[in-house]
């Protein structure tokens, strides 16, 4: 969460200043910047599902196994599942900040 709130305003306003700065006459690197952005979109909402119904469905076998033997449940799976949908977003926010500061 601390990646994307940090990392996320710098590569939000370093894509509208060049999007601003070339709407004008945009050139094949810019139009390859949008697809990246959209296509990256996309693929972290495929990420981020998977790991969140992967995280939910081990959350439900611990719990379900600790019902069964009467142990006690000390993770909160809440937490768990959210932190896996978060981590493709984190991934490609760090990516693209490395990629746009240079």
């Amino acid at each position: 969460m601390t990646t994307l709130m940090v990392m996320s305003p710098f590569v939000i306003s370093t894509r509208l200043t060049q999007f601003w700065a070339s709407a004008a006459s945009p050139q094949a690197k810019d139009r390859a910047e949008v697809a990246q952005m959209v296509s990256e979109k996309m693929q972290a909402v495929g990420e981020s599902v998977v790991a969140m119904n992967l995280a939910a469905v081990e959350a439900m076998t611990k719990a379900t196994l600790a019902a069964a033997t009467g142990a006690y449940l000390d993770t909160n799976h809440g937490d768990a599942i959210f932190s896996a949908g978060l981590k493709p977003y984190s991934q490609r926010v760090r990516a693209n900040r490395k990629r746009l500061s240079r």
